[in-house]
């Protein structure tokens, strides 16, 4: 099981404490994978020896889809194991413009494939606006690439989580794990309240029972906004999910 924290949660912290500093901490906190957004202008070999002193791994990586390529070296070095598109505008996309990014995923989809490593996409709320499905209309268009759902947007976006994941089903690869903190309607302006992982709305514990059940398990924590102490906060969603994960498992 891959329960871990994408390293974008704690930006802030890392630009103020130092990436050494951040990790080490993560470690205590009970983090024991991480997901990268970026690689903070160090070499693959630099930040393997910094994560490798803590004792932390690279499950996945968020790398836009036309920056793959030229990441390569780092995904080969870290041992990743799943690469996750974290955005792509599609929501607003021509016709010709959606078409030209197929070809880059199909192309860098090839490249993963041929290493043996998972392919994902990463929604937002646009994704699923006005009652559509775009990351279902991209699993279709690419065979093979899979959803890191993002409980958190998928409820903002008005979907239930756990219907999205039935959906999904052998497509699903992962979830991330961002949870709202208030009830919410309509298209968000600014940001948005987040709780500690299973206290909020994004119904945490059914979404990792549902998703356990098509044999997913990686369950990665996000936060944008920190409603109490970072270290309080990480430490209390990772103790949370990892006990849903647990409670799935043994069901």
């Amino acid at each position: 099981m891959n329960i871990g924290i994408q390293l974008y949660s704690v930006k802030h912290q890392i630009e103020e404490l130092g990436l050494d500093e951040v990790l080490r901490t993560l470690r205590e906190l009970g983090v024991d994978t991480v997901e990268t957004a970026g690689f903070y202008d160090l070499s693959p070999e630099e930040i393997k020896a910094k994560l490798d002193k803590y004792g932390l791994t690279v499950h996945s990586a968020h790398i836009r889809a036309e920056k793959i390529e030229e990441q390569l070296e780092y995904i080969d070095t870290l041992g990743v194991k799943k690469v996750i598109i974290p955005i792509a505008p599609i929501y607003r996309y021509s016709e010709e413009e959606y078409a030209e990014l197929l070809v880059v995923i199909r192309r860098v989809q090839k490249l993963l494939c041929e290493r043996g490593i998972t392919f994902g996409y990463h929604n937002h709320y646009q994704e699923y606006q006005n009652g559509g499905d775009l990351v279902w209309r991209l699993m279709e268009d690419v065979p093979g690439i899979c959803s890191q759902l993002d409980i958190f947007w998928a409820t903002v976006a008005g979907r239930d989580p756990v219907d999205l994941i039935n959906k999904y089903g052998n497509k699903l690869c992962a979830l991330h794990i961002k949870e709202l903190g208030e009830k919410f309607e309509g298209e968000p302006r600014g940001g948005l309240l987040h709780a500690v992982a299973g206290e909020g709305y994004s119904r945490t514990p059914e979404s990792i029972a549902a998703a356990t059940k098509y044999g997913v398990d990686t369950f990665i924590l996000e936060v944008e906004s920190y409603p109490i102490d970072f270290k309080e906060y990480i430490r209390r969603s990772i103790e949370n999910i990892k006990k849903f994960a647990n409670d799935a498992k043994k069901a």
